[in-house]
């Protein structure tokens, strides 16, 4: 099995969650894109520091993501940052702390593939800005990406979705759920 098979359960899960079928049904408020967008720099810079440190950013152009979802957040907020979330905290430091380094790639792809695939019909979805979801040569990135994985990674990506189900449901409030 692929490792994408070995996922599919928890991402699909991650697509039914009501956040997602709001994105999708275009009925996401903008301030609350603004607010998981801000959440998400914080994962993302864990993962994206991880995984430099571990040299597995070396040969992957344009796949840095922390600072452009900085800067989205900071045109979708007018700079009046909302307060981190404790989940979106949690998840960051669960990164940090993750004990094999490898285990960072499965974070890397379960986030960032996701960009460079459901992202890319997600901008179409909401209103800009997309910063964090505009790549240069999404197509060559992708097989980067692609020839660092390995099944081996199934499981800690099966916990990289179910971290994303979590801190998507914590917007159900805020979608009158």
């Amino acid at each position: 099995m692929s490792l994408k098979e070995l996922t599919k359960d928890q991402h699909t899960a991650a697509e039914a969650t009501e956040f997602m079928k709001a994105i999708f049904n275009k009925s996401l408020p903008t301030s609350v894109w603004a607010d998981y967008t801000y959440n998400k720099m914080l994962w993302y810079g864990a993962i994206e520091t991880r995984a430099r440190a571990a040299g597995f950013l070396n040969d992957l152009p344009d796949i840095d993501r922390a600072y452009k979802l900085y800067q989205d957040a900071k045109e979708l907020t007018g700079g009046n940052f909302p307060k981190f979330r404790q989940l979106a905290i949690d998840y960051h430091r669960y990164i940090l702390d993750l004990d094999d380094p490898k285990k960072v790639l499965a974070h890397l792809y379960t986030w960032h593939m996701g960009d460079l695939f459901g992202g890319q019909m997600i901008k179409k979805m909401l209103p800009p800005p997309h910063r964090n979801l505009e790549f240069k040569d999404i197509e060559n990135l992708k097989m980067a990406i692609r020839a660092k994985l390995d099944d081996s990674l199934a499981d800690e990506a099966n916990v990289a979705f179910e971290w994303a189900i979590k801190i998507m449901n914590t917007y159900n409030d805020e979608l009158g759920l």
